[in-house]
Parts: structure tokens; sequence; C-alpha cells
């Protein structure tokens, strides 16, 4: 929001430099984001009087002028214009004035051999104008009541500041010229002067215009109003031109200019429709009962007043003129009907519509204009008679116009709405005041509550508890509640104006053992040569089984993921198509499923490619890739920061990974995710590039397993003061047969002496079978107290060679 400081002046007392207050306008909550000064384009530029002008002897087209400045010594100065003559007033840019528009600076300079002592200006040159014919030359009435040598700001009123103001959604009022105003007033503690409104003008409730209830609900106003003898082809006044071309917006024509410069001071949108063009699209007279809003059909379209047509469906809201579309409600109004200098009468359109409509409006047609700007944020209906009649009374001081009636939808109520406001409620929430230079502290004052909250247009009734307020329109949004209200009462005071109230006594945080571990996940892993990644939990809709989001941004983001891998998949073939030779990476995210119910998982997914070496002396250059075991043993060493047993299971059920080398992942006896090698048909496919391992476990399961009492708090264990005693045993076992199943066993039979075992020797052979393997085990023994004999565990080395064979259907091998 762009608002000139000279405008702002008219409506309220300013006693602080821009500075100043584009600092208090920061702190208030109106970030000023820049602050222009306009007469910096035309610094030293003054007012000059052409004396004399005579030909260049060496130029044609150059003259020789002399020019007064109000000095003592005229200057000299070479000009090429043709419309340059003497006894006119002009604007001289002086010796070191710096014209930005043209990227130059002045100087004492020669022109084929006769000096030149500055530079007679177009307004071109100054910036002023997109194109010139030649210098400017002033209006001599002007002229004559400024001294020459005067600053051209002056003439020109370019004495003025821009504030460019960002707006957060939940200050509307700011999206006014008087919003601002009256935020000015109350950090400023000065006077208002807002313009008055002649509300002389006769009101009709419409009871038969067809109002889409999504649109116009029960808080909001449709208006209409036709107003006749007006001209299209009359130009704005220049203070009317000069304010709303410092906001950002072109001026048009006065009939135009009106409606913005109501939509800029009231903060109210208004349009203005050719009725002569009204009554050509539909065939006959109109009448206020003619207009309507509606949503649009699939097969319309309108052409927009920016010349562009647009295709309508029925998330967007139209206003109709016999069932014809003429504008996009809140948006943009229609090319067709829209005013031009042949405008001899309106109809002006004033309304409040429902914010979501027009943001889905504006989202569907891909255009935001000032208009809807506002209307997304939310304006307030009570507004709207007082802005339209404001437009009225404007229109009666340029044209003689009849006297309108204003149609409207519904007559709004203007009965105030009180918030209850408690005076201990305030002291209980924002404390004691530090009084300055001084150690003593006390409450806000009731001439201070009171003060502050009747600077921003409240109406206060005082009660015993504190006081009942009502809040203006334009506040209506934001101020609802007594929390609000205490938030203002702050914000105006200054929040550093107020005593620290810190918690007695400050405990520090602390993270939980939970937190704790998922940090050592991650550290885990990036200590390992992994790289964490963060991939996009929306995805396209190619599946049913998916969930869709209610309001997505794109189709390519309108569901939420049921996996990682494919997103990690593409990472790596991305990492490969960039001649990369490895790719390990991590992500902990969440995916989500629908049953019965919603059900949202945190797991930690990844991807392994490659073989990471420092040199490639080793392997003579060549790019040897991960066997399964090197790279389950990758996620081994990845997890080892945690005291947990993971046990790995065969399966072949999981269809994007290979059936012969995937594995499910066991925690506690949980299937708690897997780990496999990418399916030989993603390849053919060209959906994966390289032979890639996959990984994926349950974040609470690992997290619940690694920080239970007996594995997260590290016990102190006796360093054994005896030697150990170790046998190996060989079985042929049936490959049906796991590992982790005949380890179990082992332990199991032999507890009480059975310090460890795990396997040394795998043996594969024919003359064994195809379906069946050699196993060597390794097994220790300790007893904590002696040193043991082999007749100490004869017995029960015996009964698990025994309970092997058993079990299993094998025999010992010698």
């Amino acid at each position: 929001m762009k608002v000139s400081q000279n405008w702002l002046r008219n409506l309220v007392e300013i006693t602080s430099t821009p500075e100043d207050l584009s600092e208090k306008l920061s702190i208030g909550g109106f970030e000023v984001e820049s602050l222009e000064d306009c007469s910096e384009n035309v610094n030293g530029v003054v007012l000059g009087k052409v004396l004399s002008v005579l030909k260049h002897e060496g130029s044609d087209k150059l003259s020789i002028c002399q020019v007064d400045i109000g000095t003592s010594k005229k200057l000299q100065i070479i000009c090429g214009a043709r419309n340059i003559k003497p006894n006119i007033y002009v604007y001289v840019a002086t010796v070191g004035a710096k014209l930005n528009a043209v990227d130059l600076t002045i100087k004492r300079s020669e022109i084929r051999g006769v000096m030149s002592e500055g530079m007679i200006c177009s307004l071109q040159e100054l910036g002023l104008e997109d194109s010139s014919e030649g210098i400017e030359i002033i209006d001599e009435d002007l002229a004559l009541k400024h001294e020459l040598g005067a600053p051209g700001s002056d003439l020109l009123q370019l004495n003025d500041f821009i504030y460019d103001l960002a707006i957060t959604a939940n200050r509307p009022d700011g999206m006014s010229v008087m919003g601002i105003a009256r935020e000015i007033s109350a950090l400023l503690e000065s006077t208002l002067s807002f313009p008055e409104i002649n509300h002389k003008y006769n009101k009709r409730l419409l009871k038969s215009i067809k109002l889409c209830p999504e649109a116009i609900t029960s808080n909001c106003v449709y208006t209409i109003s036709c107003i006749d003898g007006v001209n299209g082809d009359k130009l704005s006044p220049k203070w009317l031109k000069d304010r709303i071309e410092k906001s950002g917006i072109k001026s048009i024509n006065l009939l135009v200019d009106l409606t913005n410069y109501i939509l800029l001071e009231q903060g109210q949108p208004l349009h203005a429709f050719d009725k002569e063009k009204l009554s050509n699209l539909i065939g006959k007279a109109v009448s206020p009962q003619d207009f309507s809003v509606r949503k649009a059909n699939d097969n319309e379209s309108l052409v927009c007043l920016d010349g562009k047509k647009y295709e309508l469906n029925e998330n967007i809201t139209v206003v109709t003129c016999c069932d014809k579309p003429v504008a996009i409600a809140g948006v943009i109004g229609g090319l067709e009907t829209s005013v031009t200098n042949t405008t001899s009468s309106i109809y002006l359109e004033g309304a409040v519509f429902n914010p979501v409509t027009i943001r889905k409006s504006s989202k569907e047609v891909g255009i935001r204009t000032e208009s809807s700007s506002r209307y997304e944020k939310g304006i307030s209906s009570k507004n709207t008679i007082s802005a339209v009649t404001r437009a009225i009374n404007l229109l009666e001081e340029y044209f003689s116009i009849n006297l309108p009636i204003i149609n409207t939808s519904n007559l709004i109520n203007n009965e105030d709405i009180f918030i209850k406001l408690r005076r201990n409620r305030i002291h209980k929430i924002l404390g004691p005041l530090i009084i300055d230079d001084q150690f003593e502290k006390r409450n806000l004052s009731d001439t201070e509550i009171v003060g502050k909250l009747t600077l921003i247009g409240c109406t206060l009734k005082s009660k015993e508890y504190g006081w009942d307020v009502a809040v203006i329109p334009n506040r209506s949004q934001d101020l609802t509640r007594e929390i609000d209200l205490i938030e203002e009462i702050a914000r105006l005071i200054g929040y550093d104006k107020f005593d620290l109230n810190l918690p007695s006594p400050i405990k520090p945080g602390k993270l939980s053992s939970e937190q704790l571990a998922l940090r050592k996940v991650k550290n885990g892993f990036t200590e390992n040569g992994f790289n964490e990644v963060l991939s996009y939990s929306l995805v396209p809709e190619d599946k049913e089984t998916l969930i869709k989001i209610s309001n997505p941004l794109l189709l390519e983001t309108s569901c939420l993921r049921d996996n990682i891998w494919k997103e990690h998949l593409e990472i790596v073939n991305r990492n490969i198509k960039a001649g990369q030779t490895s790719c390990y990476i991590f992500e902990i995210g969440n995916v989500f499923h629908k049953n019965t119910e919603f059900i949202q998982e945190e797991v930690l997914n990844g991807a392994i490619y490659g073989n990471k070496k420092f040199g490639k002396w080793v392997s003579s250059g060549k790019d040897n890739d991960l066997n399964y075991y090197q790279a389950r043993g990758k996620l081994k060493e990845a997890l080892s920061c945690f005291n947990i047993k993971i046990d790995d299971k065969p399966t072949d059920s999981i269809d994007y990974l290979h059936p012969g080398r995937t594995a499910k992942l066991i925690i506690e006896g949980k299937n708690a995710g897997y780990f496999g090698e990418i399916h030989p048909k993603l390849l053919l496919e060209k959906k994966s590039l390289k032979k890639v391992y996959l990984f994926n476990i349950n974040v609470d399961q690992i997290i619940e397993a690694s920080t239970r009492k007996n594995k997260w708090i590290p016990v102190f264990k006796q360093y054994p003061i005896v030697p150990k005693m170790e046998r190996d045993i060989n079985f042929v076992f049936s490959k049906k047969f796991l590992i982790s199943e005949i380890t179990s066993q082992i332990r199991k039979t032999g507890k009480n002496l059975l310090e460890d075992v795990y396997l040394i020797d795998v043996f594969e052979d024919i003359k064994l079978g195809d379906d069946h393997i050699s196993y060597t085990f390794r097994l220790s023994y300790r007893d904590k107290d002696k040193t043991l004999l082999d007749s100490d565990i004869t017995s029960i080395h015996s009964n698990i060679i025994s309970k092997i064979e058993k079990c299993f259907n094998t025999k010992l091998r010698n």
C-alpha cells in the first residue's frame, strides 16, 4: 500500500519527520518497506526565465540562451529544443544537479566552442513523463507566484514523501488512507480531520435481486446506484490525479479515478458500469433489479478491462445484468460495459463479498487486483453505504447529476457490538509499567486505557468491572475479543514500557530421550557418509489409495505421499546422470495411509548406491558396486550408536525389491521395516539406472527400543579376569533355516556358561545338495569366578549339539 504524506497531512496532524514516522509505523505493525522522496529527481532544478535566444553559429539546431535564475549572474545555456523562445519560464538544472531519469550529472561544459552552464529540462528528463516533444514551458501565472531560482519541487508539488507499507492479513484497515491516518493519529496522539460525508440520498431495499448466498452472506451487502449527467471525457483535477498516481494507480478519467480514489481513501472497492452499454448488451433499459451475483457457468467467457478473455467456471463468481456476465465479482470489470470518454450515465456498484469466493475467483483467473486484495483481507459492510455516499458527493462537485437512490440488498444494522474489557484482566496480562528514570512501578490508569482505545476510534462505556467497548467498523475484523483490545493497548503504549514478567524459578529446558535418540540417528548416518535429504510430502494423484487434500494449489501436489522410496530413487538417478559414482542418502519423514481412518507414520527411509572410496587404485580404477551384505553393513554401521539388535528375515512380498535379496527388519520381535536391492524389472524399465539398495524403518519402533532403560543408560560391566574357552561346531543345514534361528537356539541351550556365539564360516558344495549349506559356529564359554576345564563344559556343549541336531534335523560334521 503506497500513500502520499501530503494526502495524509490533509487527514491527520503529522508532527514528526518522515524517517521517525516510518520507524513508529513499523514498530506499530505497519512495516514501511520503503520511503521515497518525490523531490529527489529534481534536486538542483530551479525556476528560470529565458531572457534571450540566439542561434548557435556552429549548429543549425542549437541555440544560445541567457537565463535568469534569480542570481546576480545570468546563466548561458546551450539548448536544442525547438520550442525554446525568449520570455518564457522554464525548469533549469544547475551545475551539479543529477537527473536520474536520464542518468546525467550536469557539468559546466563547452558545446561547439560555446560554454554551457546548465540545462533547460523537459518533463521527460525530470522523470515525470514517458516522453516529451520539447522543454517544459511553465504557465506564467504559476511562475509569477514564485521567485526566480525557487526549487522546481515547489512548482511541481514534489515536496512529498511516499510510504510503501506492508499490510498484514489481520489489519485490513491499513488498506485505506483513512485507516493509516487513524493509526498515525494513535501513534502520535494527534488530531484527525476526516472529510465530511453528506448522507442526503435515499436508500431503497432491493427485494427481488438474485444474489449467490455463498458470495453475499448475512454480513455482506450489494448496492447499485444509477447516476445520470456525468461526462466520461472529463479528466481528473490535478490534486486527485496526484494522489492516486502516487499510490501506484494510473489516472484514466474523472469517473474511473473517483472510484479508485474511494478505494484508496475509504478502503471500499467501487465499480462503474456504462449505463448505455448495459442497455445495448441486454436489449432493453436497465434497472437495478436486472443486476445479480451468481456462480459462472463452465461454457461462459468474459473479456475484462485488461483486454484479456477469461474462460469462466463454477469456481468464479460473476456480477450479471439480465444473467449476462459483466464483471468478475470483486476482481475485475468487463470491457464491454466499461466507462469510456463517451459515457454519460453510470451504474455505480459498491459491495462487500465473502473473502473466500473472491480468493477462489482471483486464483482461478490468475490475477490479483487492488480490489481483490482488499476483499480477500476482509472489509466491513458497515462502511459500504458511507463509501458510496462519499463517491456521489464527489461526483456532485464536478458534474450536474441527479440525486440518485442507493439500492441495497440489505439495510446494515449499525448497532454497536460491545466487547467486555476487564480492568483486572488488563493488569494481570500486561503487568506494571516502569516509570521513566525511576524504580517505581505501577499499573495502567483508567485514563491511559480509555485514551489509547479512544485514539483508535473505540467507544467505551464505564462498568464496575471495567468497560464495554464498541469497535469502529474498519477494525471489526481484527478486534473481536477482550485479548485483542489488551494487545492493542500494549502496542500503542509500547511493549518496552512494561516490566519483565519471567517465570520463577526459571528451569532450563532439555531434550527428551526420544529427541536425543532422533539426533543420534541423524548423526550416526552422517558420520557414516550419508547425506540427509528432505523431499516434498505432497504428490500427484497416481492411485486411488492416496489421501487427497481438500485445497491443493496444483494437481502435482494434490495428495499426501504413502512412500518416500520413489523420491529417493529419483534423487539417486539424478546423481547418476550427473556422473556421481556413489550416493548414500537418508530421510526421516512422514508417510500417510488410509484404512478405516487416516494414519500418519514417521519413517527412516534411505537409499545406497555405489562404493565410496578415497582412491581407485585399490580396484584398478573399476567402480565395483556393493553386494547385498556390504550394503546391509552400511546400514548396520549407521545404527551402531544404538544398543539394539535388528534381525533380518528374508521376504519376497515387496514388489519393488529383489525377491531373493530383500529382508524384513525385526526389532524386539516386531516387523519394523525392510532392507533390499531394487527389483530387476525397475532396472529394465529404466526407473532405476543402477543397482540401488533401499531401506525403511519405523522411527517409533527404533526410538522405543533404543530408549528403554536397560538400553539407553550405560551400565558398567566388570571386565573378565579369567580366560574363556572356545569350541567350534559344524553342521549341514537346510537353507530354509535362518542363522538367527540357529544362534538363538544355541544361546537358549547354553545360557549358563555360554558367553557368545557367532558364525565363522559358510560352505556350499554340490556334494551337500542344492538345498543344503554348511555353517561353522564358534562358541565361547566363560565362568566369571574360575578358569573352566573341559569337564565343566562337556555336558553343556553336548546338550547344544543334541538340541541343534533335533531341532534342525541335522548331524554334527567331523
